[in-house]
């Protein structure tokens, strides 16, 4: 009789064990099937991003491998990302490139701030810029009135020129970038054509 009742302990005992763990694999499916609150509410692959100011014209493009949008605070993560902006003076007449920034990752806010992250690198697109190009770990940039600054070390090129120093404020539509911080300068001194042909003769 006691090994009667035992056996059906057992049996009931492993039924309810196996009816406890259906529902735990439910509970996880469901979990997973389920949105969670900071996770992108759309990915895509690829993509080409075109952002128009309210008269119409281009602010700028960005083009990445990657791109998450998250709705519950507006932010846009893209991922190897490549962007265009464009010249906001003189929209109304023409759409000018005027700078290509490239990052590993850049975040783009809902009031139009632009972080970048990774291998950060500017260059200007227009050929008589007088600022043509930076390099840093991370900026910020100000897509509306493409103000710019960095904590970071950055390089500058400009014409004629080379600096760098640890932190870095300036304007990409106006050509301008202050550094600060332990900054180092090498101007290139332009050679006149007579010293140029001297030069040339020498070798």
């Amino acid at each position: 009789m006691n090994i009667r009742w035992t056996v059906i302990l057992a049996i009931i005992t492993l039924i309810l064990l196996g009816w406890f763990y259906s529902l735990n694999q439910t509970d996880s499916e469901l979990a997973e099937l389920i949105k969670q609150e900071e996770s992108p509410e759309y990915v895509g692959n690829k993509m080409n991003t075109v952002i128009y100011s309210p008269t119409g014209a281009k602010q700028y493009v960005a083009l990445s491998e990657k791109v998450e949008y998250y709705e519950y605070d507006g932010h846009t993560d893209f991922y190897t990302s490549i962007v265009y902006l464009f010249d906001i003076q003189h929209e109304k007449i023409q759409q000018t490139e005027s700078w290509k920034l490239s990052a590993n990752k850049a975040t783009l806010t809902k009031d139009n701030m632009l972080y970048l992250d990774g291998n950060v690198l500017g260059e200007s697109l227009l050929p008589q810029s007088k600022l043509q190009r930076f390099e840093t770990e991370s900026a910020v940039v100000n897509l509306t009135t493409q103000d710019i600054s960095s904590d970071k070390q950055v390089k500058i090129n400009g014409l004629n020129f080379t600096s760098i120093g640890l932190k870095l404020t300036g304007n990409l539509q106006q050509q301008v970038a202050t550094l600060k911080e332990q900054v180092k300068t090498h101007y290139e001194i332009s050679k006149t054509n007579d010293e140029t042909d001297e030069s040339q003769n020498e070798q």
